[in-house]
């Protein structure tokens, strides 16, 4: 498992190489002489550090080649068409979201390699993934923006924006297709939490469900940021790991192949119900190793997961290594895996304590852990530094927990019984206002600007 996990951390290091060394592409010689030195790697003793050298060596070259194939192959073609107009046939491969100026979906363009972000009227919000629009659009390039260099939309795959002239023919698609079922079933459960809870609670909700942020109050939205809240929005491990419970309660603790085959494919839903952001990708992957080991006789290593987790990434999209949701959430799991465990055992003097101090002492090192690494990444890109971070998260990480587990069980129980679902659904209201008037009480707290 340690090979995959070297070669998997020497590959993404050299896409981040890449991405940041040579933003237009590294030079192929670069990836041959990576290749030449593992050549020369061989002739060395054989032992350990040869057989690492060789993987870290082949890794690189291969990273270098790809980024340089991908940007050739995709991203290049793509930003050609800037600035020109063309008749497109587009599919929607997102259900349209509102904005200030009328709507945008996720679409694919005939002919037009990747992914576009079409914007449009009010009348797109009509539409569901699957549908087809016809007529002619203005095509710009998403890596430059009113003369700004933005990573926003190529960290997701997608070079060009389109923006309709005209009238716009729309037609119904395969929206009933089996490949649009993820976005069918997160539009019923958006639709069942806006039934069962109000304004505020629904988007709250929705947000940490499916981690779709834009139904968020903008009171909320500032409140959670400013206190070190807001990646409670970001779908992650612990989204994925209450689904996973609830696979163990259904099966039983001792069932592990019925386990494995039931949380896999569950797992992987999700990840596309919720947009296979990369916190999500991180979490499902890691989970599925966690899974996988025990059935193969092998040993769990959470290294191996989140490395292999971060090079499946960078293979769909090398640009995703300019993600700063990608940055925070691998930063987030290295410290729970480098410090948490360590701090833990220091906070608890091994096992001579307390329930309450260890339960204490989980929080606390666990909102250490999370943020020693994110911390730098976000005083750097956004210029703060939230002081309150450990303390909101050590009053608020429960009840977002409990939020989520009873959210999910009124949502799905109200398809069943809708008179069940709303009584959970006070329940889950309880500790959303908890959550909702802590936040705004920890944001009016000092936190340091940087710049």
């Amino acid at each position: 498992m340690r090979k995959l996990a070297c070669f998997s951390l020497a590959f993404s290091a050299g896409i981040f190489l890449a991405r940041y060394a040579f933003p237009d592409g590294a030079p192929l010689s670069l990836a041959l002489a990576f290749f030449c030195a593992a050549a020369l790697a061989l002739l060395l003793p054989q032992g350990l550090w040869r057989r690492r050298l060789f993987l870290c060596c082949v890794a690189l070259s291969l990273a270098l080649g790809w980024d340089y194939l991908f940007l050739r192959q995709v991203a290049r073609p793509a930003e050609a068409l800037a600035g020109t107009r063309l008749e497109a046939r587009m599919t929607l491969l997102t259900d349209p979201e509102k904005t200030a100026f009328g709507a945008r979906a996720t679409v694919r363009a005939d002919g037009v390699a990747g992914k576009l972000v079409y914007y449009g009227g009010e009348d797109l919000l009509t539409l569901q993934a699957g549908d087809r629009l016809t007529g002619e659009v203005l095509l710009k390039s998403a890596r430059t923006v009113r003369d700004e260099n933005l990573t926003t939309f190529s960290s997701r795959g997608i070079f060009l924006l389109a923006y309709g002239r005209g009238e716009m023919r729309a037609e119904r698609g395969e929206r009933t297709a089996l490949r649009y079922l993820p976005q069918r079933a997160a539009r019923a459960l958006r639709e069942r939490v806006r039934l069962l809870f109000d304004d505020d609670v629904s988007g709250l909700l929705i947000g940490v469900l499916t981690g779709r942020k834009g139904e968020l109050s903008a009171q909320a939205e500032t409140d959670l940021s400013e206190c070190g809240l807001y990646h409670i929005l970001a779908v992650s491990g612990m989204h994925c790991g209450f689904l996973l419970l609830f696979v163990t309660l259904f099966t039983g603790r001792h069932r592990r192949v019925l386990r494995s085959l039931l949380a896999v494919p569950l797992l992987l839903f999700y990840a596309l119900l919720t947009g296979a952001s990369p916190s999500t990708v991180r979490a499902c992957v890691m989970l599925v190793f966690l899974l996988a080991a025990p059935l193969a006789s092998r040993q769990s290593d959470p290294l191996t997961a989140l490395s292999f987790a971060l090079m499946a990434l960078l293979v769909q999209n090398p640009f995703a290594a300019q993600s700063v949701s990608l940055q925070l959430s691998f930063a987030a799991m290295a410290g729970l895996l480098c410090v948490t465990s360590r701090l833990y055992r220091a906070l608890t003097d091994g096992e001579r304590c307390g329930a309450l101090r260890r339960a204490l002492a989980l929080s606390v090192s666990a909102s250490v852990g999370a943020l020693v690494f994110t911390a730098p990444i976000t005083a750097y890109y956004f210029g703060i530094f939230v002081t309150v971070g450990v303390l909101s998260n050590l009053l608020c990480l429960p009840a977002a927990g409990a939020l989520f587990l009873a959210g999910v069980a009124a949502v799905l129980l109200s398809f069943v019984f809708l008179p069940l679902g709303r009584l959970l659904a006070l329940v889950a209201t309880v500790f959303a206002r908890y959550l909702l008037g802590a936040a705004h009480l920890l944001a009016k707290l000092p936190y340091f600007f940087l710049h």
